[in-house]
C-alpha cells in the first residue's frame, strides 16, 4: 500500500475516530488521533492530510502537505491545498504592499504641504 494507507486495522479505527472528531470540531483531540496514527505510521498519508487540515497557522499547513508530496508527489489535494495557500499569501503579500505604497504617498504629500506651509510662514514674516 504504497498511498500511505494505514495497514493496521486499529491505526485504520484510530484514523475514522480521528475523523469523526474532527468533523465534530473538536480539533484538539482529533490531532492527537492523527499524530498517534501518524507515530505508528510515518507514510499515512490521510492522517497528514487531516493534520494539514487542522493545523493552526499556514506555517504548520505547509509542511504538512509538503509532507504528503514527499510521500505521494502526485497528491491532487496537497498540490490543490499548497495553490490555495500560495494564492492566498500572494494576495496577502500583495494588499501589504499596496497599503505600504499609500503610507509612503501620504507621507511625501504631508512633507510637501508643510514644507509649502513653512516656505509661505517665512515669505511673510520677511
Amino acid at each position: 500500500m504504497d498511498s500511505g494507507e494505514s495497514r493496521n486495522p486499529n491505526l485504520d479505527d484510530l484514523l475514522r475516530l480521528g475523523i469523526q472528531t474532527a468533523k465534530a470540531g473538536n480539533k484538539a483531540n482529533a490531532r492527537v488521533m492523527f499524530q498517534q496514527v501518524l507515530d505508528a505510521d510515518k507514510r499515512n498519508v490521510p492522517a497528514w492530510l487531516w493534520m494539514a487540515a487542522l493545523a493552526d497557522d499556514n506555517i504548520k499547513r505547509r509542511a504538512y502537505l509538503e509532507t504528503v508530496l514527499k510521500i505521494d508527489r502526485n497528491n491532487a489535494t496537497a498540490k490543490k491545498q499548497l495553490a490555495t495557500l500560495d494564492q492566498a499569501i500572494m494576495r496577502s503579500e500583495n494588499a501589504s504592499v499596496r497599503a505600504g505604497i499609500r503610507i509612503v504617498a501620504f507621507l511625501v504629500a504631508a512633507v510637501i504641504i508643510v514644507a509649502v506651509v513653512i516656505f509661505f510662514v517665512l515669505k511673510i514674516m520677511h
